[in-house]
């Protein structure tokens, strides 16, 4: 007795702690994600969304079972008692089972399938969203006459009630059928009648009179389809689609609904052959109102006249997407592109800022450099490196700036938990180096380097460490009993404890079971160096915090890393995006509206994520503010400087460049012709030739005295390699988002990026040069061309970088400069310019001299000798050079270092 009340003692508790432990397990992602969400100040996102998913579930459940049980209820009510004759179905023998076990089954498979017709709801809580708190656009489609807002935030919700309740009732109604059928219970006496007894007849014609009228709405939803249908002359409705396709859509709508009310006249009147006509008009106008007709009047009606007849749906085609893609504010204005051989000293003395900021050092190639040079321990690593603006103690320069972020894989034999976990935890520093500047040997001049970080352009780093990147997205637990690793130092290291905001708290037996189910990793719960105020951090990549926090965002690729007052952040771009825009021609299949809205601040230590509105006319995040209010802040409330270093995204330029390219002929007659398509131009890299990518200059625009940052792009027409116009896009404030378009000369020829490397290929002395270095150990890679505006001219650069067999380290060697009709390959790119336009005036600034006293008389024959030496020197270092004989090269340099220092 006493055992058995223990036993029961043991169960009551037992069962409770059990199913605590079956809940964690089944909600541990939703409990992570809120505590995580919470620690950033962000759990109104997770309630927001979490809430109306629940919402969306429960009253789509609500309605399935409303529809489905009351089926399933009576079939098994009928199930029962009938009898399926030789088929499979009598061997159930179902007059031996219980009539309620029988409708329990029923009932349980049309919950089974009212669960998962709901699910198709709790996924699309986003698309209620927009459904719910729609905005309008202040834009009318010309087709329907909606605002644009419609079609963006109405539409597909109540595309996807109808398209989930169609695809409900047929599958009941057909399930109906089926088993009617094979109990004997249904049978067709003749095309006109059916033989069932009136109750079945009756469940049959109710179900099939909802999905009627079910279909009935969706020919009327859609007509709006018309909108974004591509097998016309363009991008949505034409002439076909209007005036073939819209009317057979409603007499299909109409046809369906009368087949709707037919079928509920069942319930009166023996009328089956009212639908089956019904029924075979609907096939009939179908199969040749959708299929054959419009095929007919495409080939004889329209392509004999197919402007004139497609005229109007082009100019809305070209209208809708240049609106989506924000292409009608953009400025379209002329360039003369002078010669630029006629351009002289004084112009380019005039922009010397913009030519100073030539970016030579390509990033595809300065990665391995900065690898080689400056990751300094295993456990570091540079991912990528960007391109930004600093104000220095040396001026306005634009930077190559990559973070040192910690390894993903650690260094042999120390790849422990401990290590992993617990010890190494951040990565540390960054690397920036002038874009056009180099330092000795060939490298990029590195001016901020090393471990602490050292700067010599008045560009402190107060806060070095890097616990949040792009890369390394391995949990991290902090403020332990193990000291953190925070900079090697010598022979010794420096060690510290995270000091950060973010992280969840990890200190008590909860936490840590919770995370240790959660990452499956038992070690959490057993190590003895986890404190009461230790934290665990996690979701540490910037774009999966973000995206976590702004599921309804679009990321750019790639954030960058801008130092600021001290400290480090990363700047990840965002987009509002839809696939709803009417008339607007998609971008690679994936969305056809598209506004680069919010910018996105990290901090790289403490991991805060910041959301600021760079677009606040945007009727999609004007939605997503009202939704969650205390999310988005101005763009003006950005801490320190970050203002001055966002940057005009290079996805958004891409889209908008590549519908742009074809969407400025806004002429019908141009556009159905094609005659003027434009393209990206071409360029050489690595020996193939591969399309150029848009690129940060620092330069003056037009008529502008100040220097702007911006993002630009040659065009060439399609097919030709020409230049036809140039695209720059706005980085800094106040102009931020300007898109100017400046088109060249037809009338004569402006060279393009791929003609200007094949006159570089052309010219004998570059390419003996070139081969004389492939042929010796060496290899020779041309980094990027850069097409440079200056004033109202160009000049072309590419740098020319050589590595050595053996040697993963780019040497910027030479740099080639042209301004189409004359190129030079000198050392730097001053050389090149001057052997282009000829030997810069020295400016001596005049002084004072005291006429009274002598200056002291200088030895002619030591100079003379000196000088010798000197040139001899530097020829055999030259010679050293062409030869690959690195070492050479560098006790010769040395030995002129020291004669010049005597």
């Amino acid at each position: 007795m006493n055992k058995s009340l223990g036993s029961s003692k043991l169960f009551r508790v037992l069962i409770p702690i059990l199913l605590i432990v079956v809940l964690i397990g089944v909600f541990s992602d939703w409990i992570i994600e809120w505590m995580w969400l919470d620690n950033l100040g962000y759990d109104q996102v997770f309630w927001t969304i979490k809430i109306t998913q629940a919402l969306l579930l429960i009253s789509s459940l609500g309605v399935a079972l409303m529809y489905v049980l009351p089926n399933m209820g009576k079939l098994g009510k009928k199930f029962s008692t009938m009898h399926f004759g030789q088929s499979p179905l009598a061997q159930l023998k179902l007059h031996e089972i219980d009539a309620k076990k029988i409708k329990t089954v029923f009932y349980g498979a049309g919950a089974a399938i009212s669960v998962f017709f709901s699910l198709a709801f709790f996924m699309r809580w986003d698309t209620y969203f927009r459904f719910h708190w729609s905005e309008m656009f202040g834009q009318i489609d010309p087709i329907f006459g909606h605002d644009i807002g419609f079609y963006i935030f109405r539409l597909p919700f109540l595309e996807l009630v109808q398209n989930s309740l169609t695809s409900l009732v047929f599958f009941i109604t057909v399930g109906i059928i089926i088993l009617y059928i094979y109990s004997g219970a249904l049978s067709l006496q003749s095309i006109r009648s059916l033989s069932a007894s009136k109750d079945v007849k009756k469940h049959i014609f109710i179900n099939l009179g909802i999905w009627f009228l079910l279909l009935s709405w969706g020919y009327y939803l859609e007509r709006y389809n018309l909108l974004y249908n591509s097998t016309g002359a363009v991008f949505g409705a034409s002439y076909v689609d209007i005036n073939i396709q819209l009317p057979v859509i409603w007499l299909l709508c109409g046809l369906t609904f009368l087949m709707g009310l037919f079928s509920f006249f069942q319930l009166y009147k023996d009328q089956f052959k009212w639908i089956i006509y019904a029924a075979a008009a609907t096939i009939l106008i179908g199969v040749i109102g959708n299929g054959l007709l419009p095929g007919m009047v495409q080939q004889f009606v329209v392509q004999p006249s197919e402007l004139q007849l497609e005229e109007p749906y082009i100019e809305h085609s070209i209208d809708q997407t240049r609106k989506a893609y924000a292409l009608d504010k953009m400025e379209t204005q002329p360039y003369s592109a002078q010669p630029s051989e006629e351009m002289g000293w004084p112009t380019i003395e005039r922009n010397e800022e913009t030519v100073e900021n030539i970016r030579l050092w390509d990033p595809r190639l300065l990665i391995q450099t900065y690898r080689q040079l400056q990751e300094i321990r295993l456990y570091y690593q540079f991912y990528n490196v960007d391109v930004d603006r600093y104000q220095t103690n040396e001026g306005y320069l634009q930077m190559m700036v990559a973070a040192r972020e910690l390894s993903e894989e650690m260094p042999e034999g120390s790849d422990t938990w401990v290590n992993r976990r617990l010890q190494y935890t951040h990565g540390y520093g960054l690397v920036m180096s002038p874009v056009a500047q180099e330092g000795s040997q060939g490298d990029p001049r590195l001016a901020i380097k090393d471990i602490p970080p050292v700067s010599d352009i008045g560009l402190e780093v107060n806060q070095p460490a890097i616990y949040y990147g792009e890369h390394n997205d391995d949990y991290k637990i902090v403020n332990t009993n193990i000291r953190e690793l925070d900079y090697p130092q010598g022979d010794q290291n420096v060690y510290t404890n995270y000091q950060g905001s973010s992280g969840v708290p990890i200190g008590n037996i909860f936490s840590r079971l919770l995370f240790a189910w959660n990452f499956g990793d038992i070690n959490i719960l057993l190590t003895d160096y986890i404190k009461d105020d230790s934290k665990i951090i996690f979701w540490k990549r910037i774009q999966d915090r973000v995206r976590k926090i702004a599921p309804f965002l679009r990321m750019e690729d790639d954030p960058y890393m801008v130092l600021d007052e001290g400290k480090l952040y990363w700047i990840q771009d965002a987009y509002t995006t839809s696939a709803n825009f009417p008339y607007s021609e998609p971008f690679n299949n994936s969305f056809n509206y598209i506004r680069n809205s919010v910018k996105v601040v990290v901090d790289a230590y403490n991991g805060s994520v910041d959301f600021y509105v760079s677009d606040d006319n945007d009727p999609i995040l004007n939605m997503y503010e009202d939704i969650f209010p205390n999310m988005f802040q101005p763009i003006d409330n950005m801490p320190g400087t970050l203002k001055q270093h966002v940057r005009y995204p290079i996805y958004y330029f891409k889209a908008q460049l590549d519908k742009y390219n074809k969407y400025h002929m806004t002429d019908p007659q141009v556009f159905y012709n094609n005659e003027d398509l434009w393209t990206r131009p071409n360029e050489k890299y690595g020996g193939q030739s591969i399309k150029m990518e848009p690129y940060y200059v620092l330069t003056k625009l037009p008529d502008q005295e100040e220097l702007q940052y911006l993002l630009i792009s040659p065009l060439t027409p399609n097919n030709r390699d020409n230049m036809i116009g140039w695209m720059a896009a706005n980085s800094d404030y106040p102009n931020y988002g300007e898109v100017s378009v400046y088109q060249l000369p037809k009338d004569r020829l402006i060279l393009g990026p791929a003609q200007i490397e094949a006159r570089i290929d052309q010219d004998t002395e570059i390419s003996r040069q070139l081969a004389l270095w492939d042929q010796r150990g060496s290899r020779v890679i041309r980094g990027n061309l850069m097409v440079i505006p200056i004033e109202d001219s160009f000049i072309y650069v590419e740098p020319v970088f050589l590595i050595a067999e053996g040697v993963d380290i780019p040497q910027l060697q030479r740099v080639i400069a042209t301004t189409g009709e004359k190129i030079a390959m000198q050392p730097t790119l001053w050389q090149s310019i001057e052997a282009l336009y000829g030997k810069r005036d020295q400016r001596i600034a005049t002084a004072e001299i005291d006429t009274t006293t002598a200056l002291p008389e200088q030895p002619t024959s030591n100079r003379t000798q000196d000088y010798s030496q000197l040139q001899n020197l530097w020829n055999e270092a030259q010679e050293a050079l062409q030869n690959g004989n690195w070492e050479e090269f560098g006790r010769k340099m040395k030995e002129i270092e020291d004669q010049i220092n005597q």
